[in-house]
């Protein structure tokens, strides 16, 4: 077993998305945050940013918590080729805001 640690890290997306494209490599790159309230707080600011938007329809977010695999050497090279999902362990939706 390895005595590399791993990390829970945090980040949201929108509810609209399946679950199975998380972490992909879209382009658009994903925020992550040390914390759940971190992430809460973004969620707002950004919600706020685009509420004066003509004909947005803002989604309720989900907010994640991801634990990665262990942060060996060989996981930061399939970080850096395969994207996130490649060092993601477990997730969990801990919370989706916005939900009518």
């Amino acid at each position: 077993m390895s005595g590399a640690p791993s990390f829970t890290l945090f980040t949201y997306s929108p509810d609209v998305e399946p679950l199975e494209a998380c972490w992909r490599d879209d382009g658009i790159g994903d925020a992550f945050f040390g914390n759940a309230e971190t992430v809460r707080a973004a969620i707002f600011e950004l919600r706020h940013a685009v509420a004066d938007e003509q004909g947005h329809d803002w989604p309720p977010m989900r907010l994640e918590r991801i634990e990665t695999v262990p942060v060996t050497k060989d996981a930061i090279l399939a970080l850096l080729n395969d994207g996130v999902g490649a060092i993601v362990k477990s997730y969990d939706i801990i919370e989706t805001i916005g939900e009518n």
